[in-house]
């Protein structure tokens, strides 16, 4: 027989550390709200089991800050030496997990009335199907699934859990069921996962639509290979195929088990009917509230049970977290001294450390809103974040500015679109298509989001936008990338070329090298002939001499096409060549300088034996600046036949450094890194060029990626 609900109580209690029961600080598992999910009852239920467990002096409850769960101090529960001991005599059927969840898992809650459907579901996914789960919101598809997952990782499957929110794309998805180290292409992350893992996709409802799309793409692939669970709010989002399986409420008979024995069985039974077993509203419900008729939807339940008994600091707590585009913490909120409120109610839904609105209680409150209040929220929240540091606050503002119909929107997007899009690039192509809705005709939004979609290689998006540009150099110049990245290389030249004629001094000083440095690391390691060679340093000849004396960007110009002279008589075997320009630059800028003192490793790089690896790669590794540390690395690779293990070693330790993979530079070499994966790593060998050819394109190397395709293809 299983325990009962106050054993079960006592025994989660007893997880706990000792040493909490003096802490000033304790988390929120120890508060009725926590104890109530993690149970899968309502608190009320739980009101006669503490009564009781605290009169058998088993329990002990007192005053402390609940972490992340607002400024006042809350009740909570601690176990007492007597309430561990009777908890350790329990006896209840435990099987060990043999698998494991990786991504972002929610915390497991006990459920009941499913027992049917889950091991329906569980047989048919151990036998490799997929499975699409559908249902109302606060239906409990969640918790389901968490279950489930559960379930499945006692038969010692291994779990790979992403939950979507408004920033998701394909990238992300990558990162979460993989790792930091996961590629970014969809046919890359899906060969890169080991086919009997399990991939769990929840909530796909909430990504953007500017993502959908290709998110869409992706969960199909994977429900077609198999092994993959979709949930989603219904209806399901356009394009995902298969047919779905509805979660419905609870039978009435396992809804009133949610109510406890607070309630007797009649009532119980009653309001679980009226209820229609939705778990959530079941959870909501309390003994103080009127009976619900069997006329009440939930929806007029939430509406006259729920937010109409909130005050009004309650209710503007809440729609914080309502319109909020992703989730927040509690530092992040305007008024966070009612967040403990909401949260006693159970109009909270937790995300590790970051919190949301339940949807259920979302929905049915932007319901009431009038657009003006929509708005006036947008604008105050603006304002709020406007106020706080760094990239995620940009981000929230701008959703704000975007909400608010903010005249200065634009000025504000294009000030800080970079720094957002080297944080979170998915959120920095959402915010320039949404304010380009408001500003159709603003052609610094219009160049932005082609230059965001070129970034991602999303052509048919940055072909759209790129149409809708008056004719510029600028605009030259973003076809120009298009049309290399799809591969028409001749034109893309073309446009180049047109668009560097009609530049004024600092763009063809900007472009006119960036060009140059472009053919040479469109280049796979080998060595150059004297033709190739001698035709790049003649452009690089003619970009000295047009440089103008008294610009600004001209020393350091003159010095980045040193570097580049420096690189071609290496890639040509001209060791002379070479040393030469690492002597003139020594004579200006001295022995001692970062340029010079990387130069010489480079160049003794190129001419290692196999008795000096170890050392020069100590050497690299000692390298402060991560850019230059892993080229000088993947230069070393590069010259060697074979790799010893100290340098396979260097280069997985590489590896763990992130790259600044918006950035040109940053791009290619980490798809330098991705094609050396697939030296090392025989297993993943095709999906790492596949990467390794997506990211050449994208940064403007056509020809090497070509290459690599072409090389992918041989091992087909």
């Amino acid at each position: 027989m299983g325990l009962s609900l106050r054993d079960r109580l006592l025994k989660l209690l007893c997880e706990q550390s000792e040493s909490l029961v003096s802490a000033w600080d304790v988390p929120r598992i120890a508060s009725l709200p926590g104890l109530s999910e993690r149970l899968g009852v309502v608190r009320s239920a739980l009101h006669g089991h503490i009564k009781i467990l605290q009169e058998d002096g088993l329990i002990v409850t007192r005053q402390a800050h609940v972490i992340e769960g607002g400024s006042r101090k809350r009740t909570v529960i601690h176990p007492t030496t007597e309430g561990r001991r009777k908890a350790s005599s329990f006896v209840e059927e435990e099987k060990p997990s043999l698998g494991e969840i990786i991504g972002t898992p929610p915390s497991l809650v006990e459920i009941v009335g499913r027992e049917e459907s889950m091991t329906s579901i569980s047989n048919k996914v151990i036998e490799g199907e997929s499975i699409i789960l559908t249902g109302l919101p606060g239906i409990g598809k969640t918790a389901f699934v968490r279950s489930l997952a559960n379930l499945l990782m006692n038969k010692g499957k291994t779990i790979r859990w992403m939950r979507f929110d408004s920033d998701s794309d394909v990238p992300i998805v990558g990162k979460t069921i993989i790792g930091e180290d996961s590629p970014t292409t969809s046919d890359a992350i899906i060969g890169m996962l080991p086919p009997n893992d399990i991939v769990i996709f929840d909530e796909i409802q909430e990504v953007h639509p500017r993502h959908l799309s290709r998110v869409v793409k992706l969960c199909n692939s994977l429900l077609k290979r198999g092994n993959c669970i979709l949930v989603s709010r219904a209806p399901l989002p356009t394009g995902i195929i298969g047919e779905s399986i509805r979660i419905e409420g609870l039978s009435i008979e396992s809804a009133r088990m949610i109510l406890g024995d607070r309630v007797d069985d009649e009532l119980g039974l009653e309001i679980a009917s009226a209820l229609g077993g939705h778990p959530l509203a079941l959870g909501l419900w309390s003994p103080d509230d009127s009976l619900p008729t069997s006329s009440d939807a939930v929806k007029s339940f939430v509406q006259e049970t729920v937010l109409d008994h909130l005050d009004s600091e309650a209710e503007k707590t809440f729609d914080e977290l309502a319109i909020s585009p992703i989730p927040i913490n509690i530092e992040e909120i305007s008024n966070s001294d009612r967040v403990d409120d909401l949260d006693d109610r159970a109009l909270i839904r937790w995300h590790s450390d970051r919190m949301e609105g339940q949807h259920l209680i979302e929905n049915v409150r932007k319901e009431s809103w009038s657009e003006k209040h929509r708005q006036s929220l947008h604008s105050y929240l603006a304002d709020w974040w406007s106020s706080r540091e760094g990239p995620r606050a940009r981000r929230i503002e701008l959703h704000h500015r975007i909400g608010s119909n903010d005249s200065d929107l634009p000025s504000l997007l294009l000030s800080s679109l970079e720094s957002i899009n080297d944080q979170i690039p998915s959120a920095a192509a959402i915010l320039v298509e949404d304010a380009l809705e408001q500003h159709p005709e603003h052609n610094g939004l219009r160049s932005a989001a082609a230059r965001v979609a070129l970034d991602r290689a999303e052509l048919d998006i940055a072909s759209e936008h790129i149409a809708k540009l008056p004719e510029s150099p600028e605009k030259r110049l973003l076809n120009s990338q298009l049309l290399r990245i799809d591969g028409d290389l001749d034109k893309a030249n073309e446009e180049e070329e047109k668009a560097l004629s009609e530049l004024d001094d600092e763009g063809q000083l900007r472009y006119g090298l960036a060009a140059i440095v472009r053919k040479i690391d469109d280049n796979m390691p080998r060595t150059w002939s004297i033709e190739e060679a001698n035709l790049l340093l003649q452009e690089l000849d003619k970009f000295e001499s047009s440089l103008p004396s008294e610009h600004e960007l001209t020393p350091p110009a003159r010095t980045a096409s040193a570097i580049a002279r420096f690189r071609i008589h290496l890639a040509s075997n001209s060791e002379l060549g070479a040393k030469k320009v690492l002597d003139r630059l020594t004579s200006i800028a001295g022995p001692r300088d970062p340029i010079v003192r990387r130069l010489r490793l480079r160049l003794d790089c190129a001419n290692a034996d196999e008795n000096e690896i170890t050392l020069l790669a100590a050497r690299i590794e000692a390298e402060p600046e991560i850019v230059e540390r892993c080229r000088l690395l993947h230069s070393l690779i590069d010259s060697q036949s074979q790799l010893s293990p100290a340098l396979i070693a260097a280069f997985e330790r590489s590896c763990l450094t992130p790259l600044p993979e918006h950035t040109i530079s940053g791009r290619r070499l980490l798809a330098a890194r991705w094609r050396i994966i697939a030296r090392i790593d025989s297993a993943n060998a095709i999906h790492a060029l596949r990467e390794s050819v997506h990211l050449h394109r994208i940064s403007g190397c056509r020809n090497v990626a070509d290459q690599l395709l072409a090389d992918a293809h041989r091992m087909i």
